[in-house]
Parts: structure tokens; C-alpha cells; sequence
């Protein structure tokens, strides 16, 4: 079937069409034409894409999918929706599932379920066997079998020798080596962010320490062993200085950061809301503050979401016992054109969630003739407030619902699979 899309702005720095208003003809999956101006004399579906940008579809460095293991929380289909929802064509599923993705025909199962969704879910192995952080997995099937990089996601590698193994073992397929940096004996039994804030609501606090420790440990790693190395989920502005260094320094590192750090700090645990308890746990204004200041000048390359889903055995409880994470893919733009997007131009916002991830992973398209259909299309202007109707996860442990944001996934282009969002 052919779909023709009128009138949209491309938002994509490697298109020769970026910043210019054109119709868009696909075809079979792949864009068959673009052209400024108006493309006529073609029996398709019409689209309308008038006041909307076209992106290259949205690509996630780390998301759970549950599956298999926890398919009450979420499945590969569910997880699909969700993705979809939230304008994502690509994302990466972390290796804590159940049983752990650690094996060839692990990552085949994975690769497999995912062809019936209209997505593409790349799977990220395990470093080492059952995040036991001594026997390393055999990254080299996995790789070939599909797997886009190499993760005890979301533990963190304690060894160091091991850490400095897996960056040696993976350089002759140039593999990329994945981590949340955070050492758990700092950590403890942590619950919110060490400040003020923690000893009022007399909660255990998490240090910044924990988290910039690793990192500076791993950047050190990386220049005695090289290789590529992909710290996820950066929430201390130690760690945003640590990272920066380092890339002055020539190594091949890069970062990401969670959608949650950059629009909610620790004021949002303060009423016990367990949606908000997350690993790493959200920060000081000052930590928020120098994670802005990363994008703008390059040192953080990307934003995901750590989309966790938990069911309501595990999240709606007392605040102690729930466990971290949160929802997020069908937020993240919302969110972050909400809260950023007076800062940030929108060619940024974009590049942030499609072009910049993809690219970490060698998996960058561009909107271009005849490359493969990977588009979402957006309209940044339209104000709404998320409500659980708008969920499409299994699972509802969200604390956006009710917040007010701005900027709505219109359509998705994903393969042969068109998803239109009212």
C-alpha cells in the first residue's frame, strides 16, 4: 500500500530535505519520493501532515521489555504499542528479563517475536551470566545472533577486571559495552537522593559518590583497555564532568540521560509518591541543572527513557518496599517539549531521540529516497493532559498521569507498518 504525507517540515540534520516543507510517497515499506512542493498523479492513502515536523523515528537505549519472564508487567506486543505511542520505531531491550538474555538463542527469540509488532527490538546480552559479575557470556554468539551491545543493565559490573575484559573481548567485532554506573555498596539500601530532603523524610540517602566513583573508574578502564563504552542513565553533575573530560580526552565514550531527570528533581518524592522512586533517583535542581548544561554542549549524547513496567503488586505500596522504576515511553516527547522545549531548539529535541541513539548503535537512518520507512511525525504545539486511558503498557505506574504536556506523536512509519494517533 502507498501512504503520501503532505506538507510536513523534515527535522533530520542528515537529510537534504532537513528544514524543508515536502511531500513524502511511501511505498512498500521504503520512501519510493520526496519532493518540495506537491506530489501528484499517485493512487495512495493521504496523510495530512500540515503545521507538523517529520523526524526519523525515535530509537531507546534501554527499555525493559519484560518479556519473557514478567509478561504480567509487559510483553513484546504491549511493549510495541507503548513504543509506538510515543513515536518509537527502535529500541533496545536490557538483558533483565527472565531468564536473562545471555545466550544466541536468547537474543533469536527476541528478534523473532519482535517481527510481528511493526517495531524493531534490538536486544542487549548480558556481560556475564546471570549478572553473577564473574563468568562472561559468550558476547561473541550473541553479537553475531543479532545482539546491539553488551549489558548487566540495570546492575552495574562490580568487578573491575571484568569490566576491563569485556571492553578487550568485544573490540576485533567492535561490539559496544553498555553500564548504569553505580557502585551498590555506596548505595546500600538507599531510597531517595542523599540531601536535606532524605533526612527530613527519614528516608536512607544515595550519594552522588555512587555513581561518579564508577564512572571514573570506567572512563579510566576505557583508556588503559579502549574500546567503546556507553554509560546509561547519567544523573550527577560529577559524572557530567567526568564524561566530559574524557571526551576531551579522545576516548570513545557516550552517555544518556532519562527523560525523568531532565523534567522531575527530589522535590517530587517528597509526598512518598512511589511512581517517582527511581534508580538512579532523582536529584538535586544542581544536578537537573549541569544534566541540561551536558546536552547543550555535547558531553551527554542522548535521551532515553528506562521504561520499567511494574505491576501493582510492586509499585503501589509503601514507599520503601515499592521498587524503582517507572513508564515512559509514551511521555517522553510531551515531557520534554513541556519542559524544554523553550531551551532546546526542536531540531535538538528531536536529534536527542532518534538520530543520536541510533547512531551509538550503528543503526542511523535518515529521511532520504529510497532508505527504509523509519519516520514520526510531530506536532509540537498541541497542549494535553496524559491520562491512564492514553497508556498503552500493560502496566499504569506512571506519576505523569494528570500533567499537562505539550507537543503529540501525529503518525508513525515504521517498516510497512503506518500507525496513525489521534
Amino acid at each position: 500500500m502507498r501512504h503520501l504525507i503532505r506538507n510536513s517540515t523534515i527535522l533530520d540534520a542528515a537529510s537534504p530535505f532537513n528544514g524543508k516543507k515536502v511531500d513524502i510517497l511511501l511505498e512498500d515499506g521504503q520512501i519510493q519520493q520526496v519532493k518540495e512542493g506537491s506530489i501528484t498523479d499517485v493512487d495512495a492513502v493521504v496523510i495530512d501532515g500540515e503545521g507538523c515536523y517529520m523526524s526519523p523515528g525515535f530509537c531507546d537505549l534501554y527499555v525493559h521489555i519484560a518479556d519473557p519472564g514478567f509478561e504480567q508487567r509487559e510483553d513484546i506486543r504491549s511493549v510495541a504499542k507503548a513504543a509506538l505511542a510515543g513515536g518509537f520505531t527502535t529500541i533496545c531491550a536490557i538483558a533483565g528479563n527472565h531468564p536473562i538474555t545471555q545466550s544466541k538463542a536468547q537474543v533469536e527469540y527476541i528478534i523473532q517475536q519482535s517481527k510481528q509488532t511493526g517495531i524493531r527490538i534490538l536486544p542487549i546480552g548480558a556481560i556475564t551470566e546471570n549478572f553473577d559479575g564473574k563468568t562472561p557470556t559468550e558476547m561473541y554468539d550473541m553479537h553475531h545472533a543479532g545482539a546491539v551491545a553488551f549489558s548487566d543493565m540495570p546492575q552495574a559490573v562490580k568487578n573491575s577486571g571484568v569490566m576491563m575484559r569485556a571492553l578487550q573481548y568485544v573490540q576485533p567485532f567492535g561490539g559496544l559495552i553498555m553500564t548504569m554506573p553505580y557502585d551498590q555498596t555506596l548505595v546500600g539500601e538507599g531510597q531517595v537522593n542523599e540531601s536535606e530532603r532524605s533526612v527530613r523524610m527519614g528516608m536512607k540517602g544515595i550519594t552522588n559518590l555512587s555513581e561518579y566513583s564508577i564512572v571514573q573508574r570506567d572512563v579510566e578502564l576505557l583508556r588503559y583497555a579502549g574500546g567503546k563504552l556507553h554509560m546509561a542513565g547519567i544523573s550527577a553533575s560529577e559524572s557530567v564532568a567526568l564524561i566530559r573530560k574524557a571526551k576531551q580526552d579522545g576516548l570513545q565514550i557516550s552517555c544518556s540521560v532519562f527523560v525523568h531527570h531532565l523534567v522531575s528533581t527530589e522535590e517530587a518524592v517528597s509526598n512518598f509518591d512511589s511512581n517517582f522512586k527511581v534508580f538512579p533517583p532523582l536529584r538535586t535542581e544542581a544536578d537537573r541543572a549541569a544534566l541540561l548544561q551536558g546536552l547543550e554542549d555535547g558531553t551527554i549524547d542522548t535521551i532515553s527513557t528506562q521504561h520499567t513496567p511494574l505491576d501493582i503488586d510492586h509499585k503501589n505500596v509503601e514507599f520503601e518496599y515499592a521498587e524503582n522504576g517507572m513508564i515512559g515511553l509514551e511521555t517522553a516527547f510531551g515531557l520534554l517539549v513541556q519542559h524544554l522545549g523553550e531551551r532546546f531548539s526542536r531540531e535538538q529535541l528531536v536529534n536527542w531521540l532518534s538520530s543520536a541513539p541510533a547512531g551509538i548503535i550503528g543503526k542511523s537512518n535518515s529521511i532520504r529516497e529510497a532508505a527504509p520507512a523509519e519516520m514520526t511525525l510531530l506536532d509540537f504545539d498541541t497542549a494535553w493532559t496524559f491520562t491512564e486511558k492514553d497508556i498503552r503498557s500493560k502496566s499504569k505506574n506512571t506519576p505523569y498521569i494528570g500533567t499537562p504536556l505539550k507537543g503529540k506523536v501525529k503518525a508513525v512509519f515504521s517498516g510497512n507498518t503506518v500507525t496513525i494517533l489521534t
